[in-house]
């Protein structure tokens, strides 16, 4: 088998097998049940190393383009459902840039919340119980950045899954996201300092700058992430952003405006800090190119973690920050927090080394999607209207005008069975509906019932 790929040498040989492979396949070029040809089979067509193509199939399984089946090989999985359009589109000039709090987000974490019957427990009971075996064995390899294993593990997995070419060294273990933010004001920040967030945001990451000192600028959103053209002129600390699955309205930052802000923050002397907001978890199309990829001016501060895939219960998260900003990142790190390593960074670090957690995210992507999918074919069966959200575990789903004010509609949809909230005080009009904890047929009837009580309160008030 030949697949129709054409390489150049200009652009890195793993990035443009991973595109092109997962182009053909969303664009059913490459159909559900295509055995693959063998990675030597592909390496002698292109004329590239095995382990050039080995790790594109790698990335393109852990993204659930691929499956492996045992004893048989590789091939392509179910096609993922076609992105839908954001409901947030904004009208040129329609928001302006302005010195005031983020309108709101899902801060609280009560909307797309990952299942916990997915964690694998047996397994992780084991690694725990492996890594208390052997504690104080590698106390003399801790580092001030945190655990040198799984700072290796973690820097191992974002080249396998975003293409990152860092070192361990980059890498600085923090407590969640939030201890990130909280690193990167102490980083970045002082007073007076301009920081750029998202409209809306997560309001605990503008409330977080803002108690640094920074005055806190805000740039809205629409279908294709950050407004760009909207970035405030004049020098600025830093803009935040969560280019692969806005929080909380759930939409991809465009490869147009992923350059544009890099532009900017070159202009405006910013540094980017990147969250990969729920990234592991896409179902759409190909993703454009990580912010870290593109950026040549050592601008971008990649945070990630693993409360989204594993669950809240697995604290860990990390920054993957620029060369010249090592040093001073472990060391603001050294005074957020100076603890070494624990247990549960050895549990992570075999986790992600042994390959269990690629499986574990093939899997449940795997099930996220199909009840992603379940949600999607219901709203558009009882409402005729369809939701945004091509990663993550929740949707945004602009209401027809029809439904009401928001909050009280999210309350219904609660009263369903439903995990539901607006997105923010200034945008009452999108519900957030999440999928990680139900199951497709709890969706489904949660929207069927929501649509049957709407249409009967409707008629009341018709009669009224």
């Amino acid at each position: 088998m030949l697949i129709p790929l054409k390489l150049v040498r200009d652009r890195p040989l793993q990035q443009q097998l991973f595109e092109q492979l997962g182009d053909l396949i969303a664009s059913g070029g490459l159909q559900a049940g295509t055995r693959m040809p063998s990675t030597r089979m592909v390496a002698e067509q292109f004329a590239v190393s095995r382990i050039t193509v080995l790790l594109a199939y790698e990335r393109l399984i852990a993204e659930g383009y691929l499956e492996t089946i045992p004893a048989k090989g590789t091939f392509v999985s179910r096609p993922a459902v076609a992105a839908v359009r954001c409901p947030m589109d904004v009208q040129s000039g329609a928001h302006t840039a302005s010195p005031i709090p983020c309108s709101g987000g899902i801060g609280d974490g009560r909307i797309g919340r990952p299942d916990p019957a997915l964690f694998p427990i047996t397994r992780w009971r084991a690694l725990m119980r492996d890594a208390v075996s052997r504690v104080g064995a590698g106390a003399a390899t801790d580092h001030a950045g945190g655990a040198v294993q799984l700072r290796q593990a973690i820097a191992a997995w974002l080249s396998v899954s975003r293409g990152l070419a860092v070192a361990p060294s980059q890498i600085v273990l923090v407590s969640g996201r939030q201890q990130a933010v909280h690193l990167a004001a102490h980083l970045l920040l002082y007073n007076g300092a301009r920081a750029v967030v998202e409209d809306p945001c997560d309001d605990r990451t503008a409330a977080t700058y803002a108690e640094a000192g920074a005055e806190v600028i805000v740039v809205p959103v629409d279908h294709a992430g950050l407004r760009s053209d909207m970035l405030p002129e004049g020098p600025a600390a830093l803009v935040h952003l969560t280019p692969e699955h806005q929080r909380p309205l759930g939409v991809l930052l465009s490869a147009e405006r992923r350059a544009a802000v890099l532009r900017w923050a070159a202009q405006a002397g910013a540094v980017i800090v990147a969250e990969d907001s729920d990234g592991e978890f896409r179902y759409g199309g190909m993703e454009a190119p990580s912010l870290m990829n593109l950026d040549h001016e050592g601008r971008v501060i990649h945070v990630g973690g693993f409360a989204a895939s594993l669950g809240p219960w697995v604290t860990m998260g990390y920054l993957a920050v620029p060369l010249a900003m090592v040093e001073a990142a472990h060391a603001a790190r050294r005074l957020i927090d100076d603890s070494a390593g624990s247990v549960e960074c050895g549990a992570l670090a075999e986790f992600l080394q042994s390959g269990a957690y690629a499986r574990h995210l093939h899997r449940s992507r795997k099930i996220y999607m199909s009840r992603r999918d379940a949600l999607v074919e219901a709203l558009q069966r009882h409402f005729g209207t369809t939701a945004a959200g091509s990663a993550g575990l929740h949707l945004a789903w602009e209401l027809p005008e029809d439904l009401g004010d928001g909050r009280d509609f999210a309350e219904h949809a609660r009263r369903c069975g439903l995990e539901a909230d607006t997105a923010g005080a200034a945008n009452r009009r999108v519900l957030l509906l999440g999928f990680g904890m139900l199951s497709e047929t709890r969706l489904q009837l949660g929207i069927a019932r929501l649509a049957s009580e709407t249409q009967v309160l409707s008629a009341s008030q018709r009669v009224g």
